[in-house]
């Protein structure tokens, strides 16, 4: 998949602000995201061929250890190929997890993104996404 300029989006997701990121940019970035949403829920269901269920407390404490990897390759500023790794590795976990607990984690990340939109459009009347340093 080819991302956009800012690295966030698909290169054919809506731009915010082409869109005036308004009421408009906000109906196409959900569609955007709800149209992407069957594939992590196939790759929850892949994960769960490759991994199994293991027991939630075992599977939370290598979600956590994977966190903690992912932090500490952040503030040292271990390179772009160690970020990848602990992040795709942190990711099979959250997969994995999810998988335990029985959550559809494509259902909860919608919902999680449906409620970020509305939070802004309430208090911004836009799609303002945060900034690094603003």
């Amino acid at each position: 998949m080819t991302t956009s300029s800012s690295g966030n989006w698909p290169a054919d997701a809506p731009s915010a602000t082409a869109q005036g990121r308004g009421a408009h940019a906000a109906r196409a970035f959900s569609q955007a995201v709800e149209a992407a949403l069957p594939g992590l829920h196939q790759l929850q269901q892949t994960a769960l061929g490759i991994y199994g269920r293991l027991e939630p407390e075992r599977a939370l404490v290598w979600t956590v250890e994977e966190l903690g990897e992912l932090a500490q390759a952040v503030r040292r500023d271990e390179g772009r190929a160690r970020l990848k790794e602990e992040l795709g590795q942190l990711t099979a976990w959250m997969l994995c997890l999810a998988n335990i607990l029985d959550v559809d984690l494509a259902a909860a990340v919608g919902s999680a993104i449906r409620e970020e939109i509305e939070r802004q459009l309430a208090k911004y009347g836009t799609l303002k996404p945060y900034r690094a340093g603003g």
